[in-house]
């Protein structure tokens, strides 16, 4: 059995003059080489949970354990040593480059604030490769490529450090539906190839069980159903689950 990567114990995050908790009571685990999808609407707490694990947020309660290191009590210093080891990608990928930098030049930023040595340029061509994307464009600015084009370089840039876990937040949702399936295709062929974990997180039922082997399903800050994706998609049991997925196009 893989081990746990994540461990999530009753989290609760509430916001300075919310009225409730943006998310209460999150139990999840995500073991070494799997992806567990976070579904829900927009506003059930999945990007506070993301934020969360990363430690972009402090947590009101509960713990977060990084392969049995309470993470959720790190300050800034000790988040940043784990930083090699967690990696995100986001919804918009542009916004997460700087413009004034090209492509390759931002993986090679990477590269150098991990500690990786050797051929820069080389090494961050290889990783463009790896995720579908030629030699040509190290040399690009993210305005002079498409959406697919610029999230296949924010994976590149992610993987650069061969992260234990990949939290992807809505990661493929500004993206037409054919470069959707490419870029899933593409996370889970680097999952198997790496090893790592996914914690992929999708407002989309159907996309969630294309990609993923486990799933949790938020509702207003609470997990209200969580199994392996075919009992999610094919037995639900939340009468939420069931209005998601009669929503989708799954079928």
């Amino acid at each position: 059995m893989n081990k746990n990567i994540l461990a999530i114990k009753n989290l609760t995050k509430q916001f300075a003059g919310a009225k409730r908790p943006s998310i209460e009571n999150i139990n999840l685990s995500l073991s070494q080489g799997r992806c567990l999808g976070i579904v829900g609407e927009s506003g059930s707490g999945k990007s506070t949970l993301a934020r969360a694990i990363t430690g972009l947020i402090p947590v009101s309660s509960g713990e977060i354990y990084f392969e049995d290191r309470c993470i959720s009590k790190f300050n800034f210093s000790q988040y940043k040593k784990i930083y090699k080891e967690i990696q995100m990608i986001f919804q918009l990928p542009r916004e997460s480059f700087n413009p004034s930098r090209t492509l390759g030049d931002s993986i090679v930023l990477n590269l150098k604030n991990f500690g990786i040595t050797g051929n820069y340029k080389n090494n961050a061509i290889s990783l463009l490769n790896r995720c579908g994307l030629d030699a040509s464009f190290y040399d690009k600015y993210p305005n002079e490529v498409s959406g697919g084009e610029c999230q296949r370089a924010a994976i590149a840039r992610a993987i650069a450090a061969s992260p234990k876990l990949l939290i992807c937040d809505e990661a493929t949702s500004a993206l037409d539906m054919i470069v959707q399936k490419k870029i899933i295709a593409l996370l889970n062929s680097l999952k198997e190839e790496m090893g790592m974990a996914i914690l992929f997180i999708c407002h989309d039922i159907s996309l969630v069980h294309y990609m993923c082997d486990d799933v949790a399903v938020m509702k207003s800050g609470h997990i209200v159903e969580k199994n392996v994706a075919g009992q999610i998609i094919h037995k639900p049991k939340n009468e939420y689950t069931k209005a998601l997925i009669e929503a989708s196009n799954i079928y």
